[in-house]
């Protein structure tokens, strides 16, 4: 594999995230969650050099599939839903710009810290693969918990997505290609469901936010 190209992948990936951690632009979000589906979609193609026993089919088609569906398809559906609810930036946080991306930079540094100590250290691709992923997962986490926003929270299970998907990666050579191709399109479906989910409440609410859930029940 070449490791100075996993390591611009990782650090775009990371970078990406810190992003996300930083703007309040749901536009720039939905785009930047794009940029990541994108750089993702190469990871499979990284395997050719590692796993041997991998089919080059195999590898172009979920290369292929994962680019059309998280570069592609679910951003411009999420754009969709934005332009339609007219929302255009999440306001008042729960845990402000500043900490948030504070927490990105910690647990970024961190997961590349402490990975050596982990047991799945040797399990992986790369260790730089699993720190990204690891460190995805805390972020996506945090935009889940930190945002009052759908979209922001939509967002933020995409990135802990994301983080799966980089760690199933390293085990994609033994996994039959209708379980990765059935994950992906799940994901599709689950993206489809809560973006119907924040136009029922911003119809009703004229609001995305997590805050009129409460009243939904009245």
């Amino acid at each position: 594999m070449n490791t100075d190209f996993l390591f611009l992948i990782s650090l775009l990936i990371i970078l990406s995230n810190i992003y996300l951690l930083g703007t309040s632009r749901l536009g720039a979000m939905i785009r930047a969650i794009g940029a990541q589906g994108m750089l993702l979609s190469v990871l499979p193609l990284l395997l050719l050099t590692q796993q041997t026993t991998m089919e080059i089919g195999h590898v172009i088609l979920l290369a292929t599939l994962s680019l059309i569906i998280k570069g592609y398809i679910i951003p411009n559906y999420l754009e969709k839903i934005i332009h339609k609810v007219k929302v255009k930036r999440e306001l008042n946080p729960y845990v402000g710009y500043v900490s948030s991306v504070l927490f990105g930079l910690v647990v970024s540094y961190a997961s590349f810290a402490l990975l050596r100590h982990m047991p799945f250290y040797a399990l992986v691709v790369s260790p730089i693969h699993a720190a990204t992923a690891m460190a995805s997962i805390l972020i996506g986490t945090f935009l889940i918990a930190s945002r009052r926003n759908v979209l922001a929270q939509i967002i933020g299970f995409l990135v802990f997505e994301n983080a799966g998907f980089i760690l199933g990666i390293s085990i994609a050579a033994s996994q039959p290609l209708f379980i990765e191709i059935g994950i992906l399109f799940d994901l599709v479906a689950g993206v489809v469901i809560m973006g119907a989910t924040m136009r029922f409440i911003h119809a009703h609410f004229n609001s995305i936010s997590v805050n009129t859930l409460e009243r939904l029940s009245k």
